[in-house]
């Protein structure tokens, strides 16, 4: 038996004993939080506990610099109150899918004496929890792009009614409530807050914090001006401030063009390669 041989199995027969005694031992401590994972959303929930066992041994934790970014970033699109929860929920799955797919390939591996497939599975196990981060991220940036697309109109409403002698707040509220995209949920999430007791001014602070976005807290900025200061040129600052936003509302559009061009490369490619290895295999053959 070679060295290499000797080496595929001692590796299969660890990773499949370290997998399997994270499930048995640690299904039950965690099983109120995999219970509480949707589905729908992630395969095999109940084998979570396999990679919170990973993150406890690897100390990741909610507390990091780098945890706490993430962990904002979610909350832009899960809402500050389970920002933890899903960042928790979201290192589980990567850790479990990364790790049994590594498993699986090691054992592969030993079957077949082969170290091609165990360097297979660490780059298959590496693709995939770098994919759930990318799913995360798209979800950020889809959401992000639709709250500064709606920006300019939403700006353009609110300079109209105040313009025409309604104030702010009334003025905001009428806006919130006239559509039912990202923006406007989170404007009426806003007002609910204030319908609750919470002061305009920290409504408009947490608005441009849930939103996330330099131009939000701008604007959210130039809100709390005209509240602190009585500002009585708010309608101006508003329809300079549109103005700007439906340029940059014509950068978005190109911008995310040439971001789809860019994308049609690498298919348009491969079916260039296509057709070449069509045309060539057949000509080779008849020499």
């Amino acid at each position: 038996m070679t060295a290499a041989r000797i080496l595929l199995l001692v590796t299969a027969t660890l990773a499949v004993g370290l997998w399997s005694m994270m499930a048995v031992r640690y299904a039950d401590a965690y099983e109120s939080v995999t219970s509480s994972i949707d589905p729908e959303k992630y395969r095999y929930p109940e084998l979570f506990c396999v990679g919170f066992a990973v993150m406890n041994f690897l100390h990741i934790t909610t507390k990091s610099k780098r945890a706490r970014k993430r962990i904002k970033e979610i909350s832009e699109i899960q809402g500050k109150k389970y920002a933890e929860y899903y960042y928790y929920i979201i290192n589980g799955a990567k850790w479990t899918y990364g790790f049994t797919i590594l498993v699986f390939f090691a054992v592969l591996g030993a079957m077949g004496n082969s170290m091609l497939a165990l360097f297979f599975g660490v780059i298959l196990a590496g693709m995939m929890m770098w994919y759930l981060e990318e799913v995360m991220n798209d979800q950020l940036n889809d959401r992000r792009d639709e709250l500064l697309a709606d920006m300019p109109q939403m700006l353009s409403k609110l300079t109209l009614l105040v313009n025409s002698g309604m104030i702010v707040r009334e003025a905001w509220a009428k806006v919130a409530y006239g559509g039912e995209r990202e923006l406007y949920k989170e404007m009426q999430f806003t007002v609910q807050e204030m319908n609750n007791g919470l002061s305009d001014l920290e409504a408009y602070r947490n608005f441009a914090e849930r939103c996330g976005l330099k131009e939000i807290r701008r604007f959210s900025s130039t809100m709390i001006q005209n509240l602190q200061k009585g500002n009585a040129e708010i309608s101006f600052f508003l329809k300079e401030m549109s103005d700007e936003m439906w340029e940059e509302k014509k950068h978005l559009v190109k911008r995310k063009g040439e971001a789809a061009n860019s994308k049609l490369l690498l298919p348009i490619g491969m079916i260039f390669v296509g057709i070449l290895v069509m045309i060539m295999v057949p000509a080779f053959v008849n020499m």
